[in-house]
């Protein structure tokens, strides 16, 4: 608690060097990783084994970009000095907290229009007037560079499930609904640290024009 408490004072009164320092260090990258790896392990255990949710092809997407995370943490954490690997895991990291919003917010709009169809055909209503179909999804995934993660990992990435059908939810929330929140606290961070690695080369930059 003691260096938590620490952490935040710093970051409060030097916030521009306090972040440089950070990011130089592996644990904020293993911290990054070990988020991601909740995330991930909430889907697949939590969701998928525990209450046999089956995951659609949304959610899949969702889960790779999280993999994209995880593995981007790792990869920054061998050496966080090191620029090729800052920028490698940088731009996956980027890449996954991006695309991982995008489809969060798909999925949040599917969830929207499979249920005010299922509410409106439980009331006799005009399925075309609520914009119903929002549950349609393929089971056949498409990856980035054509990798065929179904067929390598179909527990992690094979859909079985409907797009937006899931009644789960927490204090009047969705699991996509979570998700958005939870790339949201990943973009943030991430911008965080992303400025104080710039901020650390340009700082760099300058001493050396200066000599």
């Amino acid at each position: 608690m003691n260096a938590i408490s620490q952490g935040w004072q710093d970051l409060k009164t030097a916030p521009v060097s306090t972040l440089q320092q950070w990011q130089e260090q592996r644990w904020i990258w293993l911290l990054m990783s070990g988020a991601a790896a909740f995330l991930i392990g909430s889907a697949m255990g939590y969701f998928q084994w525990f209450l046999e949710m089956d995951p659609c092809e949304i959610c899949v997407y969702i889960r790779f970009s999280q993999f994209c995370i995880l593995f981007a943490g790792l990869v920054i954490a061998i050496n966080p000095n090191q620029v090729l690997l800052k920028v490698l895991g940088l731009t996956l990291a980027w890449y996954g907290v991006v695309q991982g919003m995008m489809w969060s917010i798909d999925l949040s709009m599917l969830h929207d229009a499979s249920h005010a169809m299922d509410d409106v055909m439980a009331g006799g209503g005009d399925l075309f007037a609520a914009g119903g179909g929002g549950g349609a999804c393929s089971t056949e995934p498409t990856f980035p560079l054509g990798l065929p993660l179904h067929e390598w990992f179909p527990y992690e990435f094979q859909p079985s499930g409907i797009c937006g059908e899931d009644d789960w939810s927490l204090l009047g929330l969705n699991m996509a609904q979570y998700c958005i929140i939870a790339y949201s606290v990943f973009g943030i961070a991430l911008s965080a640290v992303t400025f104080g690695w710039i901020s650390r080369l340009t700082q760099g930059h300058s001493s050396v024009k200066a000599h």
